[in-house]
């Protein structure tokens, strides 16, 4: 199975990591491209206890991919989660 991440933030980050240490292919995607690099280089952009050994083991064994290209990303994925700000409003209600 692959699925497509969606923004590389703590809910994105986690989320990815934890399908791919159960065994799913994942893709995660982020506009910024020096948050891509870092975690391609092993740098995590927030902390939780035990993800960097979780994303990196993942990452070494194929199962976890980072990238800037939407379209290429989600080709192939049986499902697409989008885990990005919602800035708020004027109003206080959610911008989408």
């Amino acid at each position: 199975m692959k699925i497509a991440i969606v923004g590389t933030g703590y809910v994105g980050l986690v989320t990815g990591t934890c399908f791919a240490e159960v065994g799913i292919e994942v893709q995660c995607i982020d506009i910024d491209q020096r948050k891509i690099d870092g975690l391609k280089a092993g740098k995590m952009p927030i902390y939780e206890p035990g993800l960097e050994e979780m994303v990196l083991r993942n990452y070494q064994n194929g199962r976890l991919h980072f990238s800037t290209q939407l379209g290429e990303a989600i080709q192939g994925a049986e499902a697409i989660f989008i885990a990005v700000g919602t800035p708020p409003g004027e109003d206080g209600s959610a911008d989408l």
